[in-house]
């Protein structure tokens, strides 16, 4: 937790517009942190607009950084989470990288200048897709998709499979990204290992 203080205030004036990051709760399934039920909007505003600019353009999915967006134990829950905060702070400030962010934007937001959140449905963001994988129903099934973000990727999901219950969802990395870190080529092959794990036990109850 960041123990640090700050002296930001936010101008007493309403904040029509709102910050929503996704929080994803997790839960520890053989030592790997694997997401549990429904991915989650959580109202992050306040934070947001305590932060000063510097640390706003450290902002890093999956990273402390965005992990301060939410109190998980305030949402009653105890166990490992993600949040993922980048592509809604910077659709906040309508920038395309958090460094675009200025003192002027940050300080027009603390004072309420900001008008509220417009709609981005007729936008085309086939650019932000990425792959997940992600495992459902009775038998822990396996569904692929390119999705957005993971409540994206879920929707597809539910939408395939009606009545389905979605266990959990995995972000796959580019091979790209995988070259480039060791490290997360091997956190990859240990989500691939257990992705098979779980489908051979799916085929074993089946038979």
């Amino acid at each position: 937790m960041n123990t640090t203080n700050t002296t930001n205030t936010i101008n007493k004036a309403p904040i029509a517009r709102r910050l929503f990051v996704n929080f994803v709760p997790q839960a520890w399934i053989a030592n790997t942190a694997i997401p549990i039920g429904q991915p989650e909007a959580k109202d992050a505003t306040e934070h947001l607009l305590q932060l000063s600019l510097r640390e706003i353009h450290s902002i890093k999915d999956r990273d402390a950084s965005s992990d301060e967006f939410v109190d998980a134990v305030a949402w009653a829950h105890y166990g490992p989470f993600e949040v993922e905060a980048v592509d809604a702070v910077k659709a906040y400030f309508s920038v395309g990288e958090l460094t675009e962010i200025t003192q002027e934007m940050l300080d027009a937001a603390r004072a309420g200048e900001l008008p509220a959140n417009a709609s981005t449905d007729s936008e085309d963001r086939t650019g932000l897709l990425s792959n997940w994988m992600l495992t459902y129903g009775e038998h822990t099934l396996l569904f692929a998709c390119e999705a957005e973000n993971v409540r994206h990727a879920i929707e597809q999901c539910e939408n395939a499979n009606p009545g389905e219950r979605v266990i959990g969802a995995f972000l796959m990395p580019t091979a790209s990204e995988c070259s480039q870190d060791p490290m997360l080529a091997a956190h990859v092959q240990r989500a691939n290992n257990l992705i098979a794990s779980l489908a051979d036990a799916a085929m074993a109850s089946v038979c």
